[in-house]
């Protein structure tokens, strides 16, 4: 809560309104910004969030364009609690760094709307689509504590930490090959921002396999388990 509370104090400075700045770019709030804060930022920015703002309108999100420049520019936002790299998750809302620049472009040519109905039509450069992939189905589910040296035997597809508020855990398997596979890395844990953290591929934790948790006394991971293969 007092990340929240400072980085909503940040913000409220960082939020001046600049209803008459020209208009400098072709990236729009319609065309280009929505869609990316309706797959990225409306989970937690929206009526009832846990964030200190909802943006789920042009004229919500406005007033705070340059609080949202600043922040995705420097990786703060979307709020992701897990070391990126550490791991290939599935669920991973980080902007790529096209969509970043497009942030930046909508801001800094003065966040429009849309365009003047007078302006000649001209494309902006799309990133390319990324294939959505549907969330496995769990076929079980087992709890192990942060001391466990195993994880049940199946295909792992998803982990769910128990920790308290600014804790840390990093999770690393040791398959029977011996090559190690890093997982999961959690830091300053906020219980207002748990998550489930699915695999991008599924983990054959066979026999043999070996696990390291790194993690405060008394945390415990649940292991999601489901029929998907490793591809």
């Amino acid at each position: 809560m007092r990340a929240a509370v400072l980085l909503g104090a940040a913000l409220v400075f960082t939020a001046a309104p600049f209803a008459h700045d020209p208009v400098g770019t072709r990236v729009t709030w319609e065309r280009e910004i929505a869609p990316i804060v309706q797959a990225r930022c409306v989970t937690c920015h929206a009526a009832g969030g846990p964030a200190p703002m909802a943006l789920t309108t042009y004229d919500e999100a406005r007033p705070w364009a340059r609080a949202i420049r600043e922040e995705v520019l420097a990786r703060r936002m979307p709020k992701w609690h897990v070391v990126r790299g550490y791991g290939d998750l599935l669920n991973d809302p980080s902007l790529s760094p096209f969509e970043i620049a497009l942030i930046a472009a909508w801001v800094e040519g003065g966040a429009p709307r849309t365009l003047p109905s007078s302006s000649p039509p001209q494309p902006v450069p799309q990133a390319p689509a990324t294939p959505s992939r549907p969330l496995p189905r769990v076929e079980g589910e087992v709890t192990v504590p942060c001391t466990a040296r195993a994880l049940p035997g199946g295909t792992v597809v998803g982990l769910r930490p128990q920790l308290e508020r600014g804790a840390s855990l990093r999770v690393t398997v040791t398959p029977a090959d011996g090559i190690p596979v890093p997982l999961l890395w959690i830091r300053d844990y906020e219980p207002e921002y748990a998550s489930t953290y699915w695999l991008r591929t599924p983990l054959q934790a066979g026999r043999g396999a070996r696990v390291a948790m790194q993690g405060p006394p008394g945390c415990r991971l649940s292991v999601l388990l489901g029929a998907e293969t490793a591809p």
